[in-house]
């Protein structure tokens, strides 16, 4: 499996809350850690996919970058709502413009 590294800084008390978890778990600090940030991670972008969605369309998250989060079948029905949206959005200037 292929990895990034990462590295932070942490105040002293909470690097020794995590040594203590980590000792209590008998696991290493960093194999907590990168479980702790995997869970977390997954929880805020399901917390935020409205926004992720929403930044997609405004063309500040690329196309590859949603199929990761929300995967290919989701992203599709994505961009077919969206086409749909705009479609009905140029009918609709097409008939306020008819009706001036």
């Amino acid at each position: 499996m292929q990895t990034e590294q990462l590295n932070i800084k942490l105040q002293p008390d909470l690097y020794r809350e995590i040594e203590l978890v980590s000792k209590v778990l008998h696991i290493q600090k960093n194999e907590w850690a990168r479980n702790i940030l995997a869970y977390e991670v997954k929880k805020e972008l399901e917390d935020h996919k409205q926004s992720i969605v929403r930044e997609y369309l405004k063309g500040a998250v690329t196309r590859k970058e949603l199929i990761i989060v929300l995967g290919e079948n989701e992203v599709e029905q994505i961009d077919h709502i969206a086409k749909i949206g705009r479609k009905s959005f140029q009918d609709a200037s097409r008939l306020a413009k008819i009706m001036k």
